[in-house]
């Protein structure tokens, strides 16, 4: 028989139509195999693109800022440094005492928070208390400020008295400058010293090389006398949580005002000053508020202090046959008599007599 068999499994014609319907389905299967894969490929593109975009509104704007800002600091020009403060001079003289106190007994009944009696001469401490702790310092932050004037400018350097040294308020103690008058660092160191001036304070950092400046130099001062107690933020004594002093170390600020200028050694032994009317300034009457010269023989200064946070407050000096003492009491509600007792007792352990009336029976 020839190529068709008409019985059996094996049709050449029939078969052929047959194999081409199986090899159209499988390529239409793998084509849509493709199609689907496409597709699923497009969603999963559209899933991640999506998931990738910033938020829309105000999420998009804070995203897109920081690159702003960014290129804005970038173009920003840099700022100047600040101006540095100018600072004065300081005088380098190291202070130290000894601690003698336990020798000596009997010491009067002192009311201060704290304090200390020093005798100069010998370096040694006869009474303390609390000698190193930092307490509001009131005016006598002016024996600082009055040394740093000292060692810096000319007691014939005159100064312009501006507006921006007289914001005193009006319970504080001023000699009554006004704008535009012309006075002598000596001039205003008599005020400072003797009514506690607070105008004269401000006018002598203001005036000269500013107050940020001054008082950099005031804290410079302490630092070079070896001193670590105290900090000032004015060269006045207002009351600030910053600004403290320890009674051992206005004891030794003192001691070197007395023993280096003599100017200080005058205007504070001094009851009143009398600065008479000059082209440049009207008259002053000056009545020393240190009531310790009235009350104390020896007695030949130094300065006094009041504030709420301080109370009342003196360094007081004395001196007798050679011998210096200088007393500090911060805080006492027996300021005066507190001093003079305290001095005297000193001078009774260096084996002087009292000059302290006998009491009467």
């Amino acid at each position: 028989m020839g190529p068709r068999e008409t019985r059996g499994r094996y049709d050449g014609a029939g078969l052929w139509p047959r194999m081409r319907s199986l090899l159209l389905a499988r390529r239409l299967r793998q084509r849509q195999r493709r199609a689907l894969a496409a597709v699923a490929g497009l969603l999963f593109l559209a899933v991640v693109v999506a998931a990738n975009q910033p938020a829309s509104g105000s999420g998009a704007h804070q995203e897109a800022r920081p690159a702003a800002a960014r290129t804005v600091a970038r173009l920003a020009p840099t700022p100047a440094p600040p101006t540095p403060v100018p600072l004065l001079k300081v005088l380098h003289q190291h202070i130290a005492w000894s601690d003698d106190s336990a020798q000596y007994g009997g010491a009067p009944g002192v009311h201060a928070d704290t304090g200390i009696l020093v005798d100069i001469d010998t370096g040694s401490i006869l009474w303390e208390r609390k000698p190193h702790q930092p307490h509001a310092p009131a005016s006598t932050t002016k024996v600082l400020s009055s040394l740093v004037a000292l060692e810096n400018f000319a007691a014939d350097r005159m100064v312009t008295i501006t507006p921006d040294a007289l914001h005193q308020a009006g319970d504080e103690t001023v000699m009554g400058l006004k704008a535009g008058q012309q006075l002598s660092v000596e001039e205003l160191l008599d005020g400072m010293l003797t009514v506690s001036a607070n105008d004269a304070a401000t006018a002598m950092a203001v005036d000269t090389v500013g107050m940020d400046g001054f008082v950099a130099t005031m804290n410079k001062q302490v630092e070079a006398l070896g001193l670590r107690d105290s900090h000032f933020v004015t060269s006045v004594g207002l009351d600030d949580p910053d600004q403290l002093a320890s009674a051992y170390d206005l004891a030794a600020i003192a001691s070197v005002d007395m023993t280096r200028f003599p100017l200080f050694r005058q205007i504070v032994s001094q009851t009143e000053i009398s600065l008479p009317q000059t082209q440049t300034h009207p008259a002053f009457d000056l009545v020393n508020l240190n009531r310790l010269l009235r009350i104390y023989p020896a007695a030949v200064g130094i300065k006094p202090g009041y504030t709420g946070d301080a109370g009342a407050c003196l360094v007081g000096m004395a001196v007798r046959d050679g011998h210096r003492l200088i007393s500090v009491l911060l805080d006492s509600d027996r300021l005066y008599t507190d001093s003079r007792d305290l001095l005297d007792w000193g001078f009774v352990q260096e084996g002087l007599p009292s000059q302290l009336p006998t009491p009467t029976p």
